[in-house]
């Protein structure tokens, strides 16, 4: 059986890091003179899109909630799939969760979050699943991670985060403008993409993120690991130039922006997502904050499960959040 100290990798999933000092780690302040307006400019573009919502109901097995397959319309002209959840009784709804995925995509969804007051949408980002493009690679995380790298305003990443940023203008039109109080919850890729995606969308309340991947992009390009990282690393190898793009897509950079209170979950050992990089999107954020430590992310997933549903981090979650996501 594989453990930390026994594990098939050919480099250290730690990187040579003690808890303490990934406290401490800072990504380097390499932030584009123009990252702001980019942003800013690119969530602007990006609600200027027609929705085009699409909507069919679907069997469902989860008592008081109705299930549904949707797609809707994102930057720059892609068609994007998820899935949502309704209670039956939407005079309730109060609260609006947007549930990112990791860069396995999306096959299904998890009930767990639903509740009488709630809508959950699990969107799909481009090129997985529901969402395949032909112009985009078809469930290759490797391919998809630098496809469009070459440029900041064609890297597949944008329209990712624009996903994200409609998901919420999809639950206020199925709630017919009810829902104004907003959740987002996401891991690996989707915890990347939240800390992209955060900064520029004020109407999310409070978040979710856990082992936040794209951030520090200096440390993740520099040495080796396993996932996403390890694509874009190789193509960093043969095309340097990438690195100005990165820029615009590192987490620790955006969530410097952020005043959103944030949970964030972070592993001291991760063959895939460095624990450097998830630790500085969680050092960089000022606040208000708490830190879950988890002591493996991408490896051995049933005792992930087990610690992420244990009394520890619901504490944590329901003393930091209160009634409100409970």
């Amino acid at each position: 059986m594989t453990d930390q100290k026994n594990h098939p990798y050919p480099f250290d999933p730690r990187f040579g890091f003690t808890q303490k000092e990934l406290t401490e780690i800072q990504s380097p302040d390499e932030t584009p003179a123009d990252f702001c307006a980019f942003w800013q400019s690119a969530y602007q573009e990006a609600q200027t899109i027609p929705l085009e919502f699409q909507s069919k109901e679907l069997p469902c097995e989860t008592e008081g909630q109705k299930l549904f397959e949707i797609s809707y319309r994102v930057w720059p002209d892609y068609r994007v799939g998820a899935w949502m959840y309704l209670p039956e009784n939407t005079q309730a709804l109060k609260l609006g969760i947007v549930v990112g995925h990791g860069y396995g995509g999306r096959q299904e969804v998890d009930p767990g979050l639903c509740g009488k007051d709630r809508a959950v949408i699990f969107p799909v980002a481009p090129g997985f699943d529901l969402s395949q493009d032909p112009r985009l690679p078809k469930n290759d995380a490797s391919l998809h991670v630098v496809h469009g790298i070459e440029s900041k305003e064609t890297y597949i990443l944008r329209s990712c985060v624009a996903a994200l940023w409609r998901a919420i203008d999809v639950l206020i039109e199925v709630s017919r403008g009810q829902l104004g109080d907003f959740h987002y919850t996401g891991g690996s890729f989707g915890g990347g993409l939240g800390g992209l995606m955060l900064p520029w969308e004020k109407r999310y309340r409070s978040a979710e993120l856990r082992q936040v991947t794209f951030a520090n992009q200096y440390f993740r390009l520099r040495h080796e690991s396993g996932g996403s990282a390890k694509a874009v690393r190789e193509r960093w190898l043969k095309d340097p130039a990438i690195e100005e793009v990165l820029h615009y897509y590192d987490a620790a950079i955006h969530l410097r922006k952020l005043e959103t209170p944030v949970i964030f979950e972070c592993a001291l050992f991760d063959p895939n997502v460095p624990p450097p990089g998830q630790w500085s999107a969680a050092n960089a954020h000022p606040g208000p904050k708490r830190i879950f430590v988890a002591p493996t992310g991408h490896f051995n997933y049933e005792k992930e499960a087990a610690y992420r549903s244990g009394s520890e981090y619901k504490n944590l979650r329901n003393e930091f959040f209160g009634s409100r996501l409970t």
